[in-house]
C-alpha cells in the first residue's frame, strides 16, 4: 500500500511534464490557444502530483512514528490461599518463557505490576527511513497501588525479577555516551503498569519510544468487576 503513494504522484508528474513540454512546443510554433491549454493542464497535473506526494509522505510518517511491535504476553494466576500473590506467566516475543533458576514460574505480590525496558531511539527522520527503535525488556515487578501518601515521603517495597542480564558489552551505555553524534537517543527507559488479578492477561507492545500494556477483552471485564462489584458487561447482560 505504501508504494501507491509514490506511484500515483510519479504518474501525475510525468503527465504534467509531458503537457508542459507540449505546451511550450505549441507556443514556440505561435499556437497560443493550444499551448496555453496544455500548459494549464500540465501545471494542474504537477500540482496534483505534489499534493498526493505530500499526503503520502504525511501518512507514511504517521505510520512509521506510531508503529508498534509485539514485545511480550503476560498472564497471572492467583496463588491459592495467599492474598495478592500471583504466578507470573510471561512469554517473550521470541517464544521464550520467563522462569526462575529452578525452572519454576516467578510469583509477584501486590495488586499491580510494572514492566520496564531500556530503549535506544533513533531520530524521527531515521524512523521514516526504516530504522525502528531498539529495546530490551529490563524488569517486571509487583507492588501495592496504595503505597504512598500525599503528606510526606514514605518508604515502599516492591518485588520483582530482572528480565535481562548485561552480556558484557553494554550497547545501551555506549549509545548514551556516543549516540548523540549519530542521531541516537538512549537517555531514558520506558515503563508501564497495570492491575494484577487472577486470570488477567496483557499484551505488551513497544512503539518507537514507549512500552504499552493492553489488557485482553476478558481482562477489561475482570478489571471493571474488581473496581465495581456487581458490574456486568453488555455481552454478559444479553446472555
Amino acid at each position: 500500500m505504501g508504494l501507491i503513494w509514490w506511484i500515483l504522484p510519479a504518474i501525475a508528474a510525468v503527465i504534467g511534464l509531458m503537457l508542459l513540454f507540449a505546451g511550450f512546443g505549441k507556443l514556440a510554433k505561435l499556437k497560443a490557444g493550444s499551448g496555453a491549454f496544455r500548459l494549464t493542464f500540465g501545471v494542474a497535473f504537477l500540482a496534483l502530483a505534489g499534493v498526493v506526494a505530500f499526503a503520502g509522505l504525511n501518512l507514511q510518517t504517521y505510520q512509521r512514528l506510531t508503529k508498534e511491535r509485539y514485545a511480550a504476553n503476560i498472564k497471572f494466576e492467583a496463588v491459592e490461599g495467599e492474598e495478592n500473590a500471583y504466578v507470573l506467566d510471561l512469554t517473550f516475543s521470541d517464544g521464550r518463557k520467563l522462569l526462575e533458576e529452578n525452572g519454576a514460574q516467578p510469583i509477584l505480590r501486590g495488586n499491580e505490576f510494572e514492566i520496564g525496558a531500556q530503549v535506544i531511539k533513533f531520530k524521527p527522520m531515521a524512523n521514516m527511513l526504516g530504522y525502528d527503535s531498539i529495546y530490551r525488556l529490563d524488569f517486571i515487578e509487583g507492588r501495592l497501588s496504595r503505597r504512598f501518601t500525599p503528606e510526606a515521603v514514605t518508604e515502599a517495597t516492591t518485588n520483582g525479577i530482572a528480565l535481562a542480564a548485561n552480556p558484557g558489552f553494554d550497547v545501551h551505555r555506549m549509545a548514551q555516551e556516543q549516540g548523540g553524534r549519530f542521531g541516537i537517543d538512549a537517555q531514558y527507559g520506558s515503563a508501564t503498569y497495570q492491575p494484577m488479578g487472577d486470570g488477567f492477561e496483557y499484551v505488551v507492545n513497544i512503539s518507537q519510544d514507549a512500552l504499552i500494556a493492553r489488557p485482553s477483552e476478558a481482562t477489561k471485564v475482570l478489571i471493571q468487576k474488581q473496581r465495581y462489584p456487581g458490574y456486568s458487561s453488555t455481552r454478559e447482560s444479553s446472555q
